[in-house]
């Protein structure tokens, strides 16, 4: 979505202030498409001469990623902040020290959680 939203406004900044400074907008309409298809050409030529195909791949996997939602929710954002939270007031009142423990072995200590909330919400147990 924040991806959408900068393209809005960066082609929303840069073709404003041209007509701003009274730019007349019709030549560069009409040759839009001529020149997206060279400039938009000549970057994937570049690319996929200087890239291996290992990074020309995930480049490619990575671009659908870029225009999904994150996997993390509001309520797996408050969970971590809890925890830190929590592990911050036991260093603040018994001192810093005292966390070592639950630090050193998670899986026994009453701090940390023995179930946990994953990316997609559904509950899943620390092992």
């Amino acid at each position: 979505m924040f991806v959408i939203i900068g393209w809005v406004v960066v082609l929303g900044c840069v073709f404003g202030v041209f007509i701003a400074h009274g730019g007349n907008m019709g030549p560069i309409i009409k040759a839009l498409p001529w020149e997206m298809a060279m400039i938009g050409g000549a970057t994937l030529g570049a690319f996929l001469v200087n890239n291996q195909m290992v990074v020309i791949k995930a480049t490619f996997g990575g671009i659908g990623a870029a225009f999904k939602g994150s996997k993390y929710t509001k309520a797996r954002y408050m969970e971590l902040l809890a925890l830190l939270y929590d592990i911050l007031q036991k260093a603040r009142k018994e001192g810093l020290m005292s966390i070592e423990k639950d630090v050193e072995d998670p899986h026994s200590s009453p701090l940390f959680p023995t179930t946990t909330t994953s990316p997609s919400s559904s509950p899943t147990t620390c092992a």
